[in-house]
């Protein structure tokens, strides 16, 4: 199993953070809450940004480690 480089680790939790933070945004939230199919895209999108971020911890901890 290859981990990620420390600089490309969080440049990569940094996406999955902008991910978050773009679908808590008022419009975006105020869409989700109108339309079912938004609302459970938003959970998928949440889900991927918090997947993003513990890969990022994940290798940062192990490199951190050797």
């Amino acid at each position: 199993m290859t981990l990620l480089s420390p600089r490309t680790a969080v440049l990569v939790g940094a996406l999955g953070l902008l991910i978050e933070i773009l679908a808590i945004l008022p419009p975006v939230d105020e869409a989700a809450e109108t339309n079912a199919t938004m609302h459970y895209s938003q959970h998928g999108v949440l889900f991927t940004g918090g997947l993003l971020m513990g890969l990022a911890l994940r290798d940062l901890l192990v490199a951190g480690r050797r």
